[in-house]
């Protein structure tokens, strides 16, 4: 530490002297110096220096247990195991899907089958009935009845119509890029919703019974994606999608100056193909028809 100063200064009154202790700055910032000079407390510092005189003052970094070593090789083993486990080989999934493919053809095959008995034991129990009415002279009943089951969509009906036939992109099948791996749809498809509108259009324009390749259209009907297939009355439709219409005369005029024309031809724009024709045709029934309501006739 510096020595202290001694200043003398004169007295304020004659005759006096007083003395007055003045340190020295530099004194001040000794601790600060020494601080930075030896930031280890010199106590720390001698037990460190006596620690490496005797060897224990070495870092000694802890060493890999081998059992920890044969630890992470066995779990990444089990691991590595597990996830090839769950992996199916790609030999084993298409088996899988070659014979859920043929289990839905067989179901559905066996289901139009049923269909077609069905049909056949409808029409059946329609000739009977009609005959049962033209014995008791109930024609008025008859024509009620079967004005009731085309409106209901029961009946098949014939007459002159229009036919809209909708074709996907030629790219359409084949582009899977644009295909979502989540549902399988194709952004370059034909969508329920497109479908959908065209239906509409045709009811507004005047139609009467409406179908979708063979599929009927009632007030219960629901056309739907699920996947990469439309479904109309739970049914899946492949393209061409073919969507015959029975309606009045000025039913094609409307349909193409309406919103469904102006629909039609952004489809066309998107290369579809899309063709309209007018003629006789023909709306098959609907497959089942479930009465709700009934009441007797005197």
């Amino acid at each position: 530490m510096a020595p202290h100063r001694l200043i003398r200064r004169k007295p304020r009154s004659p005759g006096t002297t007083r003395e007055v202790r003045l340190q020295d700055p530099a004194a001040s910032m000794a601790l600060i110096f020494d601080a930075m000079k030896r930031p280890i407390d010199p106590l720390y510092e001698d037990v460190a220096r006596k620690r490496e005189a005797t060897g224990e003052g070495l870092v000694r970094r802890p060493g890999r247990s081998p059992l920890l070593v044969v630890t992470v090789i066995a779990l990444g083993f089990l691991l590595g195991a597990a996830a090839h486990a769950l992996r199916v080989p790609d030999s084993v999934q298409a088996d899988r899907h070659a014979q859920l493919v043929e289990q839905v053809e067989a179901k559905q095959k066996a289901n139009d089958d049923s269909a077609a008995e069905v049909e056949a034991l409808r029409t059946e129990l329609d000739s009977n009935r009609s005959s049962a009415l033209t014995r008791q002279e109930r024609s008025n009943l008859s024509a009620d009845l079967t004005a009731g089951e085309r409106t209901a969509g029961a009946a098949a009906v014939s007459g002159p119509g229009l036919t809209v036939v909708i074709e996907n992109p030629e790219d359409a099948e084949a582009d899977a890029a644009d295909s979502d791996p989540r549902t399988g749809e194709d952004e370059n498809a034909l969508t329920s919703s497109d479908l959908q509108h065209v239906i509409n259009g045709l009811w507004s324009s005047g139609a009467t019974a409406v179908s979708v390749n063979g599929q009927r259209i009632t007030s219960l009907s629901a056309v739907r994606f699920a996947g990469s297939a439309i479904l109309v009355n739970y049914r899946p439709l492949a393209t061409p999608y073919t969507v015959t219409a029975i309606g009045p005369s000025d039913m094609q005029n409307k349909f193409e100056s309406g919103f469904s024309g102006d629909y039609l031809t952004s489809l066309r724009k998107s290369d579809f193909t899309i063709s309209t024709s007018r003629g006789n045709v023909t709306v098959p029934a609907q497959g089942t028809i479930r009465i709700a309501h009934a009441q007797p006739v005197r």
